[in-house]
């Protein structure tokens, strides 16, 4: 049914109030406010422009302003991880289960297309738009905006407010205990000396998550520097956390650099792609534990990409990362399934750099496959900690013993994982005897 022309008229007027409101909140709303703090923040802009409102006008106009319109319940949705609007045309969404869907929604104008980009960049705490837009939102979504000659193509990468644990992780499929007490292994390195770890993958592979997940195993006291193009990871619970994000002025190898000014531990990158690859690995040389993620699809990929532009790093230094983790995505039964399909580790360098492959994803049988032990890392290991290369996988089987106990006990959000992971760095018997085990 047409809009009768009042309608029209009132409808027209209500999207040119909303959108000075959105001018005059640019820069107000910021990552870390709460709900309440951004409705009144509105709320007294409103109060500014239209005294003439009601208070239940104000409230109801609130509530419109800060929505996401005609995508709001896909904002809602768990299950939906990806949003993609190219201008009026209908919207799609990548979905958890069921991969890239198309939606029976669409904006219906231009008008109503442009408020909604207003939105977008209000929510990101930025004033100014830009051809190419990278918004971290403040409600810890990201949002990539272009500028099109069709209109405005928009993606909106969606975060999961609980993280998943790695427990959450082997129950959907992606690991096994053994593999995901190796992860463990890698990440704590029984205090002594934790591995230098890149996670490749191709974009949506669940790289991020996978890094997210291996949060619970770093020691309570080291200090982390998380740099990030665009805040993904979530440090909830890590209070010796510094987060950094790049800028259009500051870069990743700003950022990475300048983190040995910081007194890290452990040094974690969102995502490497060019020349801070070369001051991650200097940082590695001097001792700082370094972990990151990385687009390839193997380990032999990632040191291809290590070796050429525009990262550049020499080949001789790469052995100082231990271990690569390949993580894929692929469809079964037209279900999404993401799967760790690759675990390697450096073994020295010849004309190329040595990899040792541990473990590949068999999709015959849909199970990770061990091909052999680890043995350079663990012998590493085994040196640091003053312990024989036994007592090190004895360990490893009595981690996947954990995490299965775990699993059964039904203690898996990532606050627990972790709170047990602490535990069982101070005192291993009492959390052993959590669990009915014996050390």
């Amino acid at each position: 049914m047409p809009m009768k022309k009042d309608d029209k008229k009132e409808a027209k007027e209500k999207i040119s109030l909303y959108k000075y409101v959105l001018e005059k909140l640019a820069g107000k709303l910021v990552y870390g406010q709460s709900r309440d703090m951004q409705e009144e923040i509105v709320y007294n802009i409103l109060s500014e422009v239209r005294e003439s409102l009601t208070s239940e006008e104000k409230r109801e106009m609130v509530k419109e302003i800060l929505s996401y319109d005609v995508i709001d319940d896909l904002m809602n949705d768990p299950e939906i991880e990806d949003i993609m609007i190219s201008a009026l045309n209908p919207i799609y969404v990548f979905h958890q289960k069921k991969g890239m869907t198309k939606i029976d929604k669409k904006f219906d104008g231009l008008e109503e297309l442009d408020l909604f980009v207003r939105k977008l960049l209000s929510f990101s705490g930025k004033k100014d738009f830009k051809p190419i837009n990278d918004l971290h939102l403040v409600t810890t979504q990201r949002a990539n905006i272009v500028e099109s000659p069709m209109g405005p193509q928009i993606t909106i990468r969606k975060f999961r407010q609980t993280p998943l644990s790695i427990i959450d992780i082997i129950r959907n499929g992606t690991m096994d205990y053994g593999v995901a007490s190796m992860l463990w292994l890698y990440s704590d390195g029984l205090s002594v000396k934790p591995a230098n770890l890149m996670i490749g993958g191709m974009p949506g592979a669940g790289k991020t998550t996978l890094l997210n997940a291996m949060f619970s195993f770093f020691p309570t006291h080291e200090r982390l520097v998380v740099i990030e193009d665009t805040l993904e990871l979530n440090t909830q619970g890590k209070d010796n956390c510094s987060r950094l994000e790049t800028t259009d002025e500051t870069t990743l190898k700003d950022l990475v650099r300048n983190t040995l000014r910081m007194r890290p531990d452990r040094i974690i990158v969102g995502e490497v792609r060019g020349e801070e690859a070369i001051d991650l690995m200097t940082a590695m040389n001097i001792g700082k534990i370094c972990m990151c993620t990385i687009h390839a699809s193997t380990p032999r990929e990632v040191v291809t990409r290590l070796q050429n532009m525009p990262m550049n790093v020499p080949t001789d230094i790469i052995p100082m990362i231990d271990a690569f983790v390949n993580v894929r995505q692929f469809n079964v039964q037209k279900k999404i399934q993401r799967v760790i399909s690759h675990i390697a580790e450096t073994g020295g360098v010849e004309k190329t750099v040595l990899l040792s492959d541990l473990c590949k994803f068999d999709y015959k049988t849909s199970k990770i496959k061990v091909l052999q032990p680890s043995v350079v890392y663990r012998d590493r290991l085994a040196e640091a900690a003053g312990i024989t290369s036994k007592e090190v996988m004895d360990e490893l089987q009595t981690r996947a013993r954990i995490l299965r106990s775990l699993d059964r006990s039904n203690i898996h959000t990532i606050e627990q994982v972790s709170e047990f992971c602490a535990m069982y760095y101070e005192n291993p018997q009492t959390a052993l005897a959590r669990l009915g085990m014996e050390a």
